[in-house]
């Protein structure tokens, strides 16, 4: 039953919180040593998602697949050292086309991009049609978890919510990029909280807009008035609970990636099985559409999330669901009256997020509402077009994992990068 549903998720959750202990993470420079051991598959190897995908790197997996990766390393001005995985277009292209940045959402990373496989997923789609792909990772994440002088486990390192990966991580990433191609401009893409923090950025430091060529935004998570998910209404009533008992246990981290979350997720999605406790979950979460993708997927999807967040993170989004308004981070009366010199959080100014933006939203979205999306866009000042999927039951996670993300997202957004790829953008029609 829905009851059940919801008690025994807050109990997971909860116990996949408190499992954030100091122990049981992966080396963090893991993937780095690995990184030059792998052995590609040869060019013509026919495509399957397999069990062991979920157990791998992103530059393994990309590597796996037969496309050219390297591993980077920004520095933010804050001092976090953020990775970033470079994927090489397969053919060079007869035109010059910009760099493309993609961004995740919350508790995904830069796998969300390449788990699909390459007949799927959208970063193989781009260097499949000659772009030269840049994928990010937040602080916090499964590949961004080192600062200049903060210890992993200090309070300090999890100090942060969407609002510094907005104003630190995409200006340091986005700045990297520049650097390393010589080029002016990129082309921004963004999943849900990658399309919060970019307008974080876009109306923070609107300098940056000059960088951006496109803004192309997947379900855009800024207003957030209607969420359907049943799991999320529930945490967003106990969320005032819920805090306390954090800051009391000193929890810092939300849903860490390490080996007892792993397994907690391994439990929960055996593989090759369907009607699973972690299909229902995903469902209730996103909306439901299991028919969307493979059970084989869904379980290597799995492998790679949780990926970690800050739990300030998560109550920023409370937040701005709570009060429908996208503002800085709410500290309370006397918080914000010494932070911010007002007894309210400072509201982000939307109309400085001049770059072109081009979105896409799902009708079966149980996290973003399509009425929500419907609010934000008029709030911008460049819309390039706003396009509501086809497909009826495409929900929040579809625009990563699902079969026709391809046919329904990716083929109808490659025009517009196309047009927009000129060093100067066209006028919005």
């Amino acid at each position: 039953s829905m009851a059940f549903i919801r008690c025994w998720c807050v109990l997971f959750l909860a116990g996949a919180l408190f499992g954030g202990s100091a122990l049981g993470y992966p080396d963090e420079d893991d993937f780095f040593k690995k990184e030059n051991e792998i052995q590609s598959l040869p060019d013509d190897t026919w495509f399957q998602i397999e069990d062991v995908d979920g157990d791998m790197t992103v530059p393994e997996l990309i590597e796996k697949y037969g496309y050219k990766v390297e591993v980077h390393s920004a520095t933010t001005e804050d001092g976090y050292m953020l990775t970033l995985f470079r994927i090489m277009p397969r053919q060079p292209s007869q035109t010059q086309k910009l760099p493309v940045f993609v961004m995740h959402g919350l508790l995904g990373s830069s796998a969300d991009f390449v788990i699909s496989g390459p007949n799927n997923s959208l970063a193989y789609y781009l260097a499949d049609n000659g772009y030269e792909v840049w994928l990010g990772n937040a602080r916090g994440t499964r590949y961004s978890r080192r600062h200049q002088d903060l210890p992993l486990h200090s309070e300090e390192f999890w100090d942060f919510s969407w609002h510094e990966i907005g104003y630190y991580d995409l200006p340091g990433m986005i700045d990297y990029v520049l650097n390393v191609t010589g080029s002016d401009k990129l082309q921004y893409i963004g999943h849900s909280q990658g399309t919060t923090t970019y307008f974080v950025m876009s109306s923070a430091r609107p300098e940056y807009n000059q960088k951006i060529a496109l803004m192309t935004a997947l379900s855009p998570a800024v207003v957030l008035k209607r969420i359907r998910s049943p799991i999320l209404r529930v945490l967003i009533d106990l969320s005032d609970t819920i805090k306390e008992v954090l800051d009391s246990l000193r929890v810092f981290e939300f849903l860490p990636y390490n080996d007892e979350n792993h397994k907690v997720m391994e439990s929960l999605c055996p593989k090759n099985a369907r009607d699973t406790v972690c299909e229902e979950l995903l469902g209730q979460l996103t909306g439901p559409h299991p028919e969307s993708y493979s059970p084989k997927l869904a379980t290597a999807y799995m492998g790679h999330a949780p990926a970690g967040a800050s739990t300030r993170q998560l109550m920023h989004f409370v937040q701005i669901a709570r009060s429908g308004h996208f503002r800085q981070y709410d500290h309370g009366r006397k918080g914000n009256l010494h932070i911010y010199s007002n007894g309210k959080p400072p509201a982000y100014n939307l109309t400085a997020s001049s770059a072109p933006v081009l979105i896409f939203y799902g009708r079966n979205d149980w996290m973003v509402h399509p009425k929500d999306v419907q609010e934000f866009y008029k709030m911008l000042p460049r819309v390039v077009s706003a396009n509501l999927v086809t497909d009826r039951k495409f929900n929040h996670l579809d625009f990563i994992l699902a079969k026709n993300a391809r046919s329904d997202v990716y083929d109808k957004m490659r025009p517009v990068l196309e047009q927009y790829n000129t060093i100067n953008s066209p006028p919005v029609v």
